[in-house]
């Protein structure tokens, strides 16, 4: 099966006067259709700058990324915007819900932008309503609603569209533990009915077990760690 996502010898690095500081080095991994993979690391270990390459908001310096097959480095800024707009779903800890839209036009947002027809776009909206469990919420407005009612209506958004890939940056950071276990069970379900590929970002080691793998970054690196073997540690 070919990967979702895919990074090569994938390294990052920046300059601050003379002295460089590596952030990532070698790294390389990959996402299939359907799988879910929790990646965790201490603060500062390179996860923000794993996530910004992949969705191709910075540049690839050495390595490379490829896409559902298509190679992120030699696409320029806008081409890696166009990309990314097709084939990435973002979910956030903020839930980063526009207040002044309804439910139904945030969860739009991504096939607005593509420049999809309004009847397309109602039957996908009711489509994933109903699936988050919000069905006949469409005209609420984001105030109106709970911090677990905000996050699935955020995943709906990062689905509407069907990417390949979701990245997903500690998306039951703002909930309470019931909530979180609620929308995790609702996120995976709905990435595994999809066939998309999930990239979880963490500090949970409930929410990394639930994952199908877990990747840890650290000292630049990237390496698979057991379930069995995952303790909640100063390491992450």
């Amino acid at each position: 099966m070919t990967p979702a996502i895919r990074t090569t010898g994938l390294s990052h690095a920046y300059m601050s006067g003379q002295a460089k500081t590596t952030i990532l080095h070698d790294v390389s991994m990959e996402v299939a259709p359907g799988q879910t993979v929790a990646l965790i690391g201490r603060s500062g270990s390179g996860k923000s700058t794993l996530l910004n390459l992949i969705s191709g908001l910075e540049p690839i310096g050495t390595g490379d990324v490829v896409l559902n097959g298509e190679s992120m480095k030699s696409l320029n800024d806008h081409q890696r915007t166009l990309l990314r707009g097709r084939q990435i779903g973002f979910i956030y800890q903020s839930f980063n819900l526009i207040p002044t839209l309804s439910v139904a036009d945030n969860i739009a947002l991504p096939l607005a932008l593509a420049g999809s027809k309004a009847a397309q776009q109602n039957h996908r909206i009711a489509e994933l309503l109903t699936a988050v469990g919000l069905e006949g919420r469409n005209r609420d407005y984001p105030d109106r609603l709970s911090g677990g009612e905000q996050q699935r209506v955020a995943i709906a958004r990062a689905l509407i569209h069907k990417p390949a890939l979701i990245l997903a940056d500690e998306p039951t950071g703002n909930l309470d533990a019931n909530s979180g276990r609620q929308v995790m069970q609702l996120l995976n379900d709905l990435v595994s009915q999809q066939n998309s590929a999930m990239l979880l970002v963490t500090h949970s080691m409930e929410v990394a077990r639930g994952a199908d793998h877990i990747l840890m970054l650290e000292s630049g690196g990237i390496r698979r760690v057991e379930p069995d073997t995952l303790t909640q540690s100063a390491a992450w």
